[in-house]
């Protein structure tokens, strides 16, 4: 899951939470509802989107795609602690048999969102995949094989109510994860106690996932199974204790060949705009031309860089008289409660196709200095409606109807657009692409515990820099010094440099140790990488009164993920 954040004093920054590295069992940062929640009332939105103007609606379908989705469920699934062994306590999950050409196509994917039900204790259980392979009649095939650590001694080591990872517990090298961290994020989310998995992950011919084979890069025809551990935060012991399981099983059948050219799919928008105050905006001239523009940089954003772009729009407004207010200056902690109640009031043919994009007015952080620009659900969301995943949220901090004050119509120059304007754009993005599947690059170290990567060879590993005692900074110039990008031993600053003909200064100004950046060698190809999905936030700066930004925002390998992507039709 990724945040945008931004402090009161004004400066932006990018803050991510991905995996559970440490589970505090006892006073977790969100306490995940085992309880249904009620759905949301919505109506049907007064602001109607000018899709010629924004560049979205078919113009980026394939037209090649088809999704089928069906549930399966297990009532007797049988509940391990977090530090339990697990051997012997898995549930098997048939999914059936599918044959590659008519059910997958040439780029097809299967997603599967599994949900615990009925849990019989307080609390809840996440739904860890332990196994996903497919036996093709002359072999199996394994997309998912974790170590025999995990089914000896557990995935977690716990003590006095705080755990953390039993490094011998793993993903197999060679299966369709980057390893541990990646694994874990999938399956111990930061909201509610779904979980969403997706195959393929990796791809061998553009080198995705060091060591990803072959024959984890498309589905092959076979029958299908999937494993999971019901893993209880309850506490107390859940010996024979069982719970129920609903797996939603999302097949994407594509029959045309991804990044054959500028139309890669589109993904279309459920827009809730949440409080009295956003939705009187966006009835105004001013929030409606803003709207319109905002969306038109997302949806630029995504087809210049991998062409994907917005479908269609649908409208909700959730306003004071229905309950809004209470959500549109939410505390963090209370996110999964909007997302399950909002995405239920949605069309119920949108799930899976359609994402529920929430614009509040503010999101805190438990009584920090800062408020959260963006935030999605989870990094690849759910394909179903009303899980506490089921969303991305944006502050808009009631700015809908300011922004852009010399604009006069929805065609306005980018040139004189705010720039916290082009900023809510970006996180957008940045946070749509959180939701189909990518990661940060890198994540902050936090002391001696190992940095995570995104694993993928295109993207750099960003190397946090020391600042002082065990605090580290993770910023763009971490990324840009990098000697890792696309295997290159030269790095985008001595590759820009070189370009510009200067040295020791290039990407940002005077060679000073700030994020500002100076030249953005477009066409370098160690700077080719995925700028979008930065720990922090773009760079942007305005010179001549023109707006220079970084160039090529979503790396090729990330575009891969993406497009396997259920929403992506």
């Amino acid at each position: 899951m990724g945040l945008r954040l931004r402090e009161k004093i004004g400066i932006i920054l990018l803050f991510g939470l991905t995996a559970c590295g440490v589970v505090d069992q006892a006073n977790q940062a969100v306490n995940p509802l085992s309880t249904p929640v009620p759905a949301a009332k919505l109506v049907t939105g007064a602001w109607m989107p000018d899709q010629t103007a924004i560049g979205s609606g078919s113009s980026n379908s394939k037209g090649t795609t088809a999704l089928t989705t069906f549930t399966l469920s297990a009532s007797n699934a049988p509940l391990v602690r977090f530090n339990d062994p697990w051997s012997g306590n898995t549930t098997l999950v048939d999914l059936g048999n599918f044959t590659a050409s008519s059910d997958f196509g040439m780029n097809g994917s299967i997603t599967l969102v599994a949900e615990t039900v009925n849990y019989p204790l307080s609390g809840g259980a996440y739904p860890v995949l332990a196994s996903f392979y497919v036996d093709t009649g002359s072999g199996t095939i394994e997309f998912v094989n974790t170590s025999d650590a995990c089914s000896s001694a557990g995935m977690w080591t716990c003590n006095g109510g705080n755990c953390t990872a039993n490094a011998a517990c793993t993903v197999q090298t060679g299966t369709s994860f980057g390893g541990r961290e990646d694994w874990d994020q999938h399956q111990v989310p930061p909201f509610g106690y779904s979980t969403t998995n997706a195959f393929p992950r990796c791809d061998s011919s553009v080198g995705s996932w060091t060591g990803c084979p072959a024959n984890l890069s498309s589905l092959p025809s076979g029958h299908y199974y999937a494993k999971y551990v019901m893993m209880s935060d309850s506490g107390s012991s859940v010996a024979s204790t069982t719970t129920g399981l609903k797996v939603t099983v999302s097949i994407k059948k594509d029959t045309a060949a991804r990044n054959t050219g500028s139309t890669n799919g589109s993904v279309d928008v459920n827009l809730i705009l949440v409080g009295d105050q956003n939705v009187n905006d966006s009835h105004s001239a001013a929030g409606a031309r803003n709207l319109d523009m905002l969306f038109k940089e997302v949806n630029s954003i995504l087809t210049t860089n991998v062409g994907i772009g917005i479908g269609a729009f649908t409208v909700y407004d959730w306003s004071d008289a229905n309950g809004g207010n209470q959500y549109s200056n939410v505390d963090y902690s209370d996110l999964g409660i909007l997302f399950s109640a909002g995405s239920q009031a949605v069309t119920a043919a949108s799930a899976g196709k359609a994402l529920n994009i929430f614009i509040v007015s503010d999101i805190a952080y438990s009584g920090a200095s800062f408020t959260i620009l963006g935030l999605s659900g989870g990094i690849l969301g759910p394909t179903v409606n009303g899980t506490q995943s089921s969303g991305l949220a944006f502050s808009s901090n009631d700015d809908l109807a300011v922004f852009n004050a010399t604009c006069s119509d929805n065609t306005c120059s980018r040139n004189n657009q705010d720039a916290s304007f082009l900023e809510m754009a970006a996180t957008i993005a940045h946070e749509m692409g959180h939701f189909l599947g990518l990661n940060h690059p890198s994540e902050s170290k936090v002391g001696t515990s190992p940095q995570q990567n995104d694993q993928l060879n295109d993207t750099p590993t960003c190397l946090a820099r020391l600042t002082s005692g065990s605090s580290y900074t993770l910023d763009q110039r971490a990324c840009y010094q990098d000697s890792t990008i696309q295997s290159s031993s030269a790095t985008c600053q001595s590759a820009c440099d070189a370009a510009i003909g200067v040295g020791g200064q290039g990407y940002f100004n005077s060679g000073n140790n700030t994020s500002t950046p100076d030249n953005f060698c477009k066409t370098v190809t160690q700077c080719q990488f995925n700028h979008l999905m930065w720990y922090t936030t773009k760079n942007r700066l305005k010179m001549s009164g023109v707006w220079h930004e970084d160039g090529n925002l979503i790396s090729p390998e990330s575009s891969v993920l993406m497009q396997w992507d259920a929403f992506v039709r």
